[in-house]
């Protein structure tokens, strides 16, 4: 091997063991790319899930701001006792309404089903 003008540089560039350093060189540089791509496309993921958590998250602060504002007042105050105690303001009546409901009952589709005269159709 000759180095100088004598001797052409092609010949060692385009040799077997010069291009086959070239192609290592060049697959490993593409699998930390495809591996960085990964992990940049996880990261878009995560940043959107996140975003929309977020703006979940701040229109449910909106949301308790707004009812807090609400209980801080005079009105909120009472309907919140009024909503969790028995109370009436004076001349007020409270009326207690109870009752029992009435049970449904389903008819089972067993053997024992009554069976009715043929003449029930005509009612």
């Amino acid at each position: 091997m000759k180095f100088g003008k004598q001797n052409n540089y092609k010949e060692y560039i385009y040799s077997k063991p010069v291009i086959a350093l070239l192609l290592l060189v060049v697959s490993l540089l593409s699998m930390s790319v495809y591996e960085r791509f990964g992990i940049e496309r996880d990261m878009a993921n995560r940043k959107s899930v996140s975003e929309t958590e977020l703006e979940k998250l701040s229109d449910r602060k909106v949301q308790l701001e707004t009812r807090v504002e609400y209980l801080e007042g005079e009105r909120g105050i009472e309907e919140e006792i009024r909503k969790n105690f028995d109370v009436a303001k004076e001349g007020e009546q409270v009326i207690i309404l109870t009752g029992t409901e009435d049970e449904l009952v389903i008819p089972s589709d067993t053997d024992d089903e009554i069976i009715s005269p043929w003449y029930q159709f005509w009612r």
